[in-house]
């Protein structure tokens, strides 16, 4: 029975090894052995590894399972890294303990997060640019989202194991570029073995080429704001986005007021809210075919003060899946954000001067010249900047 005891251990443990990708135990000789690919005892060279026997100097017993674990783990370990040396095999236990810096995924995650909020003021922007980070970084929920492709917590951070994960996504897309952008950034934190590799690997990989924005029909985005306004959580709110080409955020802030224009509060780039502006109704008679000044709200905020960055987010993307789910089954679709863009575009073709337009929609004139006239069309563009030129003139 204590043999067959033994037996169940020693394959637990080989087993337990397995996953993590340490390698097994084997008996020889009534001892424990291990095998890994290593360099030569006598010339070491890690270009030059062949697969070795290594002793442990345990007796193979129930006793001492526990024991070669460890070594099973530190040899793992000092492969990974490069610091294996034969003539500083078999430590005493207190070398045994485990390394300060661990290649372990889930300690150099922590690590990292502690480093990265080292120092900062949690603000909105602290707060987003962790979020994007740690959406690829962040351990994989097995519960919500069992087949997402997010790192496993319990492996070693190794070059191969980061190689491994990226190709899981595909070829040129956005989430291959990012997962390689962020585990670098980590690996380079970890100074792990092998970053020279992972920085080849990076440049050579294909990199995403975002797709070129397609330009919105205003009367096809018209048209279905008219099919959608009769909804009353957020009939009004794309409406108003239309309308007045205000921030997703920035709606539930917004109230329309004579003369074609509205009251909002500002979110800026840190996603703080800062001062009021108004925003400016374009086409002014939208105001009237939308009914924009009998609105039911789910959700405001009147203040910068008011403002609730996790409330309003909520609601964004809850409109955003509304307006997917209606759009699932149409051949053009668009999404919220296009209709901002879409104002910004129309502004232009009107006589709304830059800095105007500019100050309607909460950001800088460069921004808003970049943005919105290197979206027409050649002969669009030449038609703006003649009428422009004319109206200077006249002035």
């Amino acid at each position: 029975m204590a043999n067959s005891s033994f037996e169940t251990q020693l394959d637990v443990l080989n087993k337990n090894l397995k996953v993590d990708g340490v390698g097994k135990v084997y008996i020889s000789r009534k001892a424990f052995y291990l095998k890994a690919y290593l360099p030569d005892k006598f010339k070491p060279n890690w270009d030059e590894l062949k697969q070795r026997w290594v002793a442990t100097g345990l007796k193979a017993e129930k006793a001492n399972i526990k024991q070669v674990e460890k070594l099973a783990r530190k040899l793992h370990y000092e492969r990974v890294t490069q610091n294996f040396i034969w003539e500083n095999w078999l430590a005493s236990e207190e070398e045994l303990k485990p390394e300060n810096k661990s290649l372990k995924l889930s300690d150099i995650y922590k690590r990292f997060k502690d480093d990265y909020f080292k120092n900062k003021k949690k603000t909105g922007a602290t707060e987003n640019g962790w979020k994007a980070i740690a959406q690829y970084l962040a351990p994989r929920n097995e519960k919500s989202k069992p087949d997402s492709i997010k790192l496993e917590h319990h492996k070693l951070f190794t070059a191969d194991y980061i190689i491994s994960v990226v190709e899981k996504y595909p070829p040129e897309s956005k989430g291959r570029t990012d997962m390689m952008k962020y585990c670098l950034r980590l690996a380079k934190f970890a100074d792990i073995p092998e970053i020279p590799r992972l920085e080849k690997y990076s440049e050579k990989m294909g990199k995403y080429e975002p797709k070129k924005r397609q330009k919105l029909d205003l009367d096809y985005a018209t048209q279905v704001v008219e099919e959608l306004r009769s909804d009353k959580r957020f009939g009004w709110a794309i409406a108003a986005l239309l309308t007045y080409g205000c921030r997703i955020s920035e709606v539930w802030s917004l109230f329309p007021e004579e003369g074609g224009i509205a009251e909002c509060v500002t979110i800026n780039k840190s996603k703080k809210a800062s001062l009021y502006r108004y925003a400016i109704a374009l086409p002014q008679e939208n105001i009237q075919k939308f009914d924009l000044f009998n609105i039911e709200r789910n959700y405001e905020y009147k203040t910068p003060e008011e403002y609730d960055g996790e409330r309003a987010k909520a609601e964004g993307y809850a409109m955003a899946k509304w307006l997917r789910d209606y759009m699932k089954d149409k051949k053009l679709k668009f999404q919220l954000y296009d209709l901002r863009h879409l104002w910004g575009v129309q502004s232009a073709k009107t006589n709304m001067s830059t800095a105007n337009a500019a100050r309607a929609m909460g950001h800088s004139v460069a921004l808003h010249e970049q943005t919105y006239l290197e979206t027409f069309a050649k002969e669009d563009t030449k038609d703006v900047v003649k009428r422009k030129l004319l109206e200077e003139l006249k002035n």
